[in-house]
């Protein structure tokens, strides 16, 4: 016998199927036949409910986690997405009063359509309402007179959780404060055809060395390939 289907999957069958998304492609997403798709959407076509409103059946056992106790392990999710799920499991005692096991909790995630992958981290200081802004301020300015000057470093911090938890169709993105231990950093100048300039040492990028990078590296590749134009 087929386990029954969570409430908040019902909800998001009735959701999905106003999208134009097909009964196959629902039944993928929910994990159920698609005879069960056409129940559900019957049922709250003619009753307003998910479930059959004349079946009340009181055998089995309970579920461990309700509506409430969903939302939150969503809220958790979507607030950290590198949470390991024995943090949820402690955050549901502590919070919900609800003590679930680790392969209950998997087993919900699986049903909500939470899946685990590889994170994607984003910086916390990125700004794209100023990105926004400096774009419409400069979008005009050739590409060939812009330099674009960046850093990249490579450190021993390791210990980074490199997977975590999102939505099926959506990336897992965790903001984070980027945080360099001993690095070695690579200084490139880039240009429209590519690299014009680089600087690679150990450690971190001061004033100093950013003005000794213009002057010696970039200043004189650039004026080399300029001459080079004129010849």
């Amino acid at each position: 016998m087929a386990p029954p289907i969570l409430q908040v999957i019902c909800e998001r069958i009735v959701t999905w199927h106003p999208e134009g998304m097909s009964a196959s492609n629902i039944a993928y997403l929910a994990d159920c036949s698609i005879q069960t798709v056409y129940y559900i959407l019957a049922y709250h076509h003619n009753y307003a409910t998910t479930r059959n409103p004349f079946i009340h059946d009181n055998h089995g056992r309970s579920q461990s986690l309700d509506m409430g106790d969903i939302n939150y392990i969503t809220s958790l999710v979507d607030a950290q997405p590198n949470i390991f799920l024995d943090e949820i499991q402690e955050n549901l005692i502590w919070y919900q009063g609800c003590n679930v096991s680790i392969s209950t909790l998997s087993h919900t995630l699986r049903h909500i359509q939470i899946t685990h992958k590889k994170i994607a981290s984003a910086a916390l200081e990125w700004n794209e309402l100023l990105q926004a802004v400096w774009q419409a301020e400069n979008g005009g300015v050739p590409a060939d007179y812009c330099i674009w000057l960046d850093e990249s470093s490579v450190d021993n911090t390791t210990n980074v959780r490199q997977s975590g938890w999102s939505d099926l169709s959506q990336a897992c993105v965790s903001r984070d404060t980027f945080i360099c231990g001993q690095c070695f950093l690579v200084l490139p100048a880039l240009g429209p055809e590519g690299i014009i300039a680089l600087d690679i040492f150990e450690g971190s990028v001061n004033k100093d060395c950013f003005i000794q990078f213009i002057r010696e590296q970039l200043a004189w590749t650039y004026g080399k390939l300029q001459l080079k134009e004129i010849l």
